[in-house]
């Protein structure tokens, strides 16, 4: 198996507090109640270097929070998979799916062992006070990736 999964327990919740509150940009304006209610429903997974953590194409219902680690975005490509970006503790990825449940839009591998927080739509859904503020967070961080893009492709063009 390349990945584990288990439950937070309350000592990895108050860790996680201050370190995601501060760092993520999905979580920011949320009380350290909302957070600890979110990582309530959330899981801890462990990737091994070279495991897939998603794959482009498969249906995804989750976002993810780099919490150790290091991977790499890969896109498919005329030429095969093609690096997009470089993720590390505290980015996160997914969102989209996260939103819409839709097919992933790339591929993240992990580089090194890898420790994440998997976050489904539960609780988003449950608490509309908790997913306004994550949703437009999550709105943030997709506009300023899609402007970057944007950017990329005028300099090709």
């Amino acid at each position: 198996m390349s990945w584990i999964r288990e439950q937070f327990t309350f000592t990895d919740l108050q860790r996680l507090l201050f370190k995601l509150s501060e760092h993520v940009k999905a979580f920011q304006g949320l009380t350290p109640a909302e957070i600890s209610d979110l990582l309530g429903s959330s899981e801890k997974c462990t990737f091994v270097p070279g495991a897939y953590i998603v794959k482009e194409g498969n249906v995804g219902t989750h976002m993810y929070i780099i919490l150790n680690g290091e991977a790499r975005v890969l896109k498919n490509g005329r030429g095969g998979e093609v690096e997009l970006a470089r993720l590390a503790a505290a980015d996160s990825f997914g969102e989209m799916a996260l939103a819409d449940n839709e097919a992933r839009s790339a591929s993240v591998i992990a580089d090194t062992d890898c420790v994440l927080v998997r976050i489904n739509d539960q609780i988003i859904n449950a608490r509309p006070e908790i997913g306004l503020k994550v949703y437009r967070n999550i709105a943030k961080v997709v506009s300023a990736r899609l402007r970057a893009a944007d950017e990329l492709l005028a300099w090709r063009l």
